[in-house]
């Protein structure tokens, strides 16, 4: 039986959880929903770094073309998104922060720092 596009999604972030979680990151949310908007996975990393995570899940394709196949209009609406989280979390509006993207394909994991290109304060 094949699964649907929402159950990959899920087994894809579990996946990226995981290898967060391994590599010294506090996952502080899940699935953060506001204004039209998801953020897969926020976490801290190990040097205080706040990180919202975009994960793509592929089963075939690749790796480098789902890392980069964000749109303006998404990658804007992420900011708005962004924004929500920190008024509902204002302990961590001083943290440095910025949007990575992480690639599940199978087992293997890719991640993407920075992709906006700069630390968004």
């Amino acid at each position: 039986m094949k699964a649907n596009t929402r159950e990959l999604g899920t087994q894809g972030e579990d996946k990226a959880v995981q290898w967060l979680l391994n590599n010294d990151f506090q996952i502080i949310s899940r699935n953060f929903r506001k204004r039209g908007f998801e953020i897969d996975i926020v976490a801290v990393d190990k040097d205080d770094v706040l990180r919202f995570i975009e994960v793509k899940n592929v089963i075939e394709g690749e790796i480098m073309d789902a890392a980069f196949n964000a749109e303006k209009r998404n990658i804007l609406r992420y900011f708005t998104a962004v924004e929500s989280f920190l008024m509902e979390h204002p302990k961590y509006r001083d943290y440095k922060m910025c949007m990575d993207v992480m690639v599940v394909c199978f087992d293997e994991i890719k991640r993407y720092e920075n992709v906006t290109g700069g630390v968004v304060v």
